[in-house]
């Protein structure tokens, strides 16, 4: 599956709509796109590799007698650093873990970072130990000076960009990992020294910014200079002997530089960004992509009365170009779309073919490339590595400036947030704290308390078992309602005899036996033991099949209270399940018996004689 980014990958040509037989024949190689004709990124991109992807580690090996060099206690420390970097940038993610907050300074034009630890793109540890001041205003005017020096001359031809001028600006602040050598000392014989020429390196954030920072350690140093925008080709390396009593440094300290880049573009409310690099639904569309110019290149449907020949001719085309582009993005997991696309007959013309023979040939090779999409998903859907950085930098937030006075910071636009178990743990620390404290003392009460063995439990607090009144607009952040669901989860897992050694006042009922059994004997007896019974007769309902019933006694409670409401349902004079009732359900069941009853009571009693005589009595004469 394609894994690079989408202006670089090899596709066939967009826009293009199905065309005739003819379009095939006379212009069949503007079918294919090839790898030199993908867009190339803007000159002022400048994403070259901030560091590069996986890369086979080599570790020391040490043995007795072993004569040790510098290149070998070097290698140790690169194999654990390289170790480092590899965990932090492909399973822990880039970001800002903590801290570095950019808040407003005591003096105009500067601001201040905050201690904080952060991982850049490539993996770096940057920490900031200390609060750090920046000139903001001094790195705006290192970056909108000219980079070429001119002649005395007025005025100067040079316009600054529009982001320059005194309207409001928006810069982000950056920070990025530096080393620095220190702890010099002379060595005692004379040492081959390297030093490398430029080489691609991360000088950008989505165009050519500015660096203008400072390399900071314990304190700021606001100096700065404007990189040059773009990728050097090689690098070049040159060996030099250091003259006797030259220094060397004894110590590599890890330290970094704060700068600032142009702010990005503000998103548009209602617009859908296109998919991520690196993310699952990137890959799908890189991958589809393909496939759905392959759907959009199949020839038109021939007619009756078109050329034989051209038909032929578009139909063998178009099956060289499925073949050639399943050859270059080799993604499929289903092999045996390979082997049928193979298979499609193309036969030549002869005197009785006919075009519905390529007609049928165009729409099984269609079939096999919109099955293709499927092995797309697939493959999508498991993790790849992510892309090349093309910067190491991290935003920590971006301000506005106007006529040379900071006027607002941001302190989310642009930064990557480290989501971590530490920013977790500080946004919804009192909810886990709340959790785990009630968990510890239910457990304890469980397992520790010897004095509670036989006796009320503090397990389930609630006093019933398995109870349906867990979910209240409080949610879980309410101690009571926790400990109640976690007494019915467990009491359903431990069982009613379980429940009742740990908690003898629950008395608790397993009622999966009585699944199976006569409805009206169940009904008598659970009524006995002290439940509030709705039977519900199910005899029409459909979705009590054999499979439901079947599966009635497995998810029957094994663990309620005496003293709640259960509903029971019967079919065919059998109890065929039966669920404990929410307080809510069962006063709307009483009311409705009671309606029921009143309906009953109200209604005259059927006439069983005949009619009453509407003449008056006669009366008795003396």
């Amino acid at each position: 599956m394609p894994t690079s980014t989408l202006t670089s990958r090899r596709i066939y040509v967009a826009g293009r709509t199905p065309i005739t037989a003819a379009a095939w024949i006379n212009a069949p190689s503007q079918v294919i796109a090839p790898a030199a004709a993908a867009p190339k990124a803007a000159a002022t991109s400048c994403c070259c590799p901030a560091c590069t992807g996986l890369a086979c580690l080599e570790r020391t090996r040490f043995f007795s007698g072993q004569l040790l060099s510098e290149a070998d206690l070097n290698n140790e420390q690169s194999y654990w650093l390289a170790k480092s970097r590899l965990h932090n940038r492909y399973l822990v993610g880039w970001g800002v873990v903590c801290g570095l907050q950019v808040v407003c300074s005591e003096c105009d034009g500067w601001v201040t970072v905050k201690s904080g630890y952060a991982i850049d793109p490539c993996g770096n540890d940057i920490i900031v130990c200390s609060d750090q001041n920046f000139n903001v205003l001094k790195a705006i005017q290192a970056c909108c000076a000219s980079s070429t020096q001119t002649s005395n001359c007025s005025p100067v031809r040079y316009n600054p960009p529009a982001e320059c001028q005194n309207t409001p600006q928006h810069w982000c602040i950056t920070i990025e990992y530096q080393e620095q050598q220190s702890r010099m000392v002379t060595p005692l014989v004379q040492t081959p020294s390297k030093s490398s020429g430029c080489g691609c390196g991360g000088s950008s954030q989505g165009g050519c910014g500015c660096g203008g920072g400072n390399v900071s350690t314990a304190s700021a140093s606001n100096g700065g200079s404007t990189p040059a925008c773009g990728c050097s080709t090689a690098q070049t390396q040159t060996t030099t002997t250091v003259p006797a009593g030259a220094c060397q440094p004894t110590r590599i300290l890890e330290t970094f530089k704060l700068g600032i880049c142009p702010a990005p573009a503000p998103a548009v409310r209602g617009q859908t960004n296109s998919p991520a690099p690196g993310t699952a639904a990137y890959q799908y569309q890189a991958c589809i992509q393909g496939l759905d110019q392959l759907l959009a290149m199949a020839p038109a449907t021939f007619a009756a009365s078109s050329n034989i020949n051209s038909d032929y001719q578009a139909t063998c085309s178009y099956l060289s170009i499925v073949n050639a582009y399943f050859a270059q993005n080799q993604f499929l997991t289903h092999c045996s779309l390979l082997d049928t696309l193979a298979q499609i007959p193309v036969p030549a013309p002869g005197p009785n073919t006919t075009p519905d023979v390529y007609n049928d040939a165009v729409a099984q090779i269609v079939a096999i490339v919109a099955l293709a999409k499927r092995d797309c998903l697939c493959m999508a859907l498991i993790p790849s590595c992510p892309p090349n950085p093309c910067d190491d930098r991290l935003i920590l937030g971006c301000l506005t400036v106007q006529n040379g006075v900071i006027t607002n910071i941001c302190p989310f636009e642009g930064r990557q947030q480290l989501v971590g178990f530490t920013a977790l743990n500080y946004w919804f620390g009192s909810i886990f704290s709340n959790i785990m404290q009630i968990l510890d003392t239910a457990l304890e009460g469980l397992c520790c308390d010897s004095a509670n063995v036989g006796k009320s439990s503090s397990l389930l607090p609630s006093g019933l078992a398995y109870d349906r009144t867990n979910i209240t607009s409080d949610g879980i952040s309410n101690p009571a309602i926790f400990n109640r669901m976690f007494s019915t989860l467990l009491a359903q897992k431990l069982g009613a005899a379980t429940v009742n050694v740990i908690s003898p006042q629950a008395r608790a009922v397993d009622l999966r036996p009585f699944v199976g059994q006569s409805g009206q004997d169940a009904i008598a007896s659970l009524t006995k033991q002290g439940f509030t019974l709705f039977s519900m007769d199910v005899t029409d309902d459909l979705s009590w099949d054999a499979t439901a019933i079947a599966a009635a006694s497995q998810f029957a409670p094994a663990a309620v209270s005496t003293g709640q409401a259960l509903t029971a349902y019967t079919k065919g004079g059998l109890l065929v399940g039966i669920e404990v009732t929410d307080p809510t359900t069962a006063l709307q069941n009483q009311v409705a018996a009671l309606h029921a009853r009143v309906d009953q009571l109200s209604s005259p009693p059927p006439n069983t004689g005949a009619a009453p005589s509407s003449s008056p009595r006669p009366k008795k004469s003396t």
